[in-house]
């Protein structure tokens, strides 16, 4: 169930006679005493028996799991679809006609709190049939978008492209992606002389630069369209609709970061050496601008398998994290630069990028096991990956590293939430205050008492955790954040060893001011229309704002008991690190 925090206030205080005061010592002083004894019962359950043992706080201190912080959850949100193309008989489960299908979301932020988040839209739901069918199956048709009669899922014939100006509670499309009815040959005619909404696409990813700019990319699989954005998404400012990139062909996955005024960075997934870049070979290339648009001064292959880009928003500093190579096994290893990227290529003497860094093990093949990597302004650097050394369907590992020197010098640990489940495509994000936020899609395996392991009936959920400046060995104390079920595996995904129900990734972020997390997420509801063994899918999105000191917030993983959690400052003398 979702967590609600309850302050613990103090009550108010009437004058009070000589008598009065006499008693009020007396209350305090067998109040302390008890609240001496629970705290001792408290520190003796964290620590064991090393207060008996003689032991001080401070020696105490080493056993703890990390600087707890604990989040009071908002009802999840689903994203909205246009209301003049919400069509219930196009197929979606009753009462889900008015949410966005998509999956695999992205997710940014500016400084003002403004919310922005794209998906993928569902390709085979343009309409019954599609153009490419000999290829992907189906039959051959044209797809629709936003068309009565047609069973449409789309509104317009771009990505999904939502905007939030309030924080996440309320959610609407960004300026110049209003509805684009018809089929596919007209959005070729409306590419060029309509609305950005028009651009046909594929999947996207979005960044925001220091003056707040926004910038939203989105492949169309020969290409990329470049979207700018100012006023928290509500002004549509790029100098031509639907501008090309002119960079990679049959990208399956942009990363798109930004900085300063106008520095972008896209790191794109090709198996083949696009014709523009240097004439080596990698899954993912890196394009650089400063313009905040096409040209791109820089373009080669950054060598080693499924890699994430981050940047500081006003310092120079750039982290891409990646895989050593396309194989089983390895590193994760990162790469620094601390010149906005700047230079013509990824080693030693080719610009500002540094030799890559090994951060920590990988073992096993995991499907899209990106290793995740994000920043804040102050030198914080963390990267988060998932590991499967015992198979697709066997216990799973979530290991993190971990920088406070601009990612010099690095601790990894194994930050595994169970000793038997997966914890699938692990996101942080980092606030100022160096409070590192972790979420993933997990499947308990213990769940509901049992003792079996990937079996049809079993629950994905949403989990997140956050820790004050974390250190090596501390453990995240992962909560269930949304109570509903992302996925509930299948006969047919039992048997197959199929894990890959909720895709490929998503994303969370940390507001300006560091009191509040957002996630975007993705939950599948009834059976696909059109596809066999698929599902429903749709794009959600839930914040949490951090429970005060002071406080206990309940939290029910599956037990359905309310169990109070305190913040570590009310349960140590004195804390490990104080900001």
């Amino acid at each position: 169930m979702a967590e609600d925090a309850i302050l613990v206030q103090p009550a108010s205080e009437a004058p009070l006679s000589e008598a009065s005061n006499v008693a009020k010592d007396l209350n305090v002083a067998i109040g302390a005493t008890i609240a001496v004894s629970l705290i001792a019962l408290l520190l003796s359950a964290l620590w064991g028996t090393s207060i008996a043992n003689g032991l001080n706080p401070a020696e105490a201190q080493q056993n703890l799991p990390g600087d707890q912080v604990y989040y009071a959850w908002d009802e999840p949100e689903y994203m909205p679809r246009h209301e003049e193309c919400i069509d219930p008989d196009n197929g979606q489960d009753a009462g889900y006609e008015g949410y966005g299908i998509g999956y695999e979301p992205s997710l940014s932020i500016d400084k003002q709190g403004n919310l922005f988040v794209t998906a993928h839209k569902d390709l085979r739901w343009g309409g019954e049939g599609n153009p490419f069918a000999p290829v992907i199956g189906g039959d051959l048709d044209q797809w629709y978008a936003c068309e009565d009669g047609e069973m449409t899922s789309w509104d317009y014939w771009a990505s999904w492209f939502w905007i939030s100006n309030d924080g996440g509670q309320t959610w609407g499309h960004g300026d110049n992606f209003e509805p684009t009815p018809g089929p596919m040959t007209n959005s070729v005619i409306g590419s060029v002389t309509g609305s950005g909404s028009e651009c046909l696409g594929d999947e996207g990813d979005i960044a925001v630069d220091a003056n707040d700019i926004i910038y939203f990319l989105d492949t169309t699989l020969e290409d990329n369209w470049w979207h700018m954005f100012e006023d928290g998404g509500n002004t549509y400012i790029s100098p031509t609709v639907c501008e090309r990139m002119q960079t990679m062909a049959a990208d399956d996955r942009p990363w798109v970061a930004a900085q300063g005024d106008g520095i972008i960075h896209y790191l794109g997934n090709s198996g083949a050496s696009p014709p523009e870049c240097t004439g080596d070979s990698g899954r993912y290339w890196y394009y650089h601008s400063e313009t905040g648009r096409a040209p791109y001064s820089q373009c080669y292959a950054m060598p080693g398998g499924w890699s994430t880009i981050s940047a500081q928003n006003d310092g120079p500093y750039v982290f891409v994290a990646q895989e050593d190579a396309d194989t089983a096994s390895g590193v994760v290893q990162v790469r620094v630069s601390a010149d906005y990227g700047r230079g013509t290529g990824p080693g030693p003497g080719e610009g500002t990028w540094q030799s890559p860094i090994e951060v920590g093990p990988r073992d096993g093949n995991c499907p899209e096991g990106y290793p995740v990597v994000n920043n804040n302004e102050g030198g914080m650097v963390v990267v988060a990956w998932a590991d499967c050394p015992n198979g697709n369907t066997g216990a799973w590992e979530l290991r993190v590293a971990v920088s406070y020197d601009n990612g010099s010098a690095w601790s990894s640990w194994n930050a595994t939430a169970f000793d038997r489940g997966i914890q699938m495509y692990p996101f942080v994000s980092i606030s100022e205050d160096q409070v590192v936020s972790l979420a993933f899609y997990g499947l308990d395996y213990d769940q509901n008492n049992s003792d079996d392991g990937y079996v049809a009936g079993k629950d994905w959920y949403l989990y997140a955790g956050a820790l004050h400046h974390p250190m090596e060995g501390d453990v995240w104390d992962f909560k269930i954040v949304d109570p509903t079920p992302l996925h509930t595996v299948t006969a047919y995904e039992e048997s197959s060893g199929d894990t890959h129900a909720l895709h490929d990734f998503f994303e969370t972020v940390t507001s300006p001011d560091g009191s509040w997390v957002g996630i975007a997420y993705q939950e599948n509801v009834g059976l696909h229309p059109f596809e066999e063994n698929e599902e429903q899918r749709y794009i959600k999105f839930v914040r949490g704002d951090i429970a005060p000191n002071h406080s206990v917030v309940n939290s029910s993983s599956e037990s359905g008991m309310n169990m109070p959690f305190f913040s570590a400052d009310e349960l140590i003398l004195a804390a490990r690190f104080q900001s």
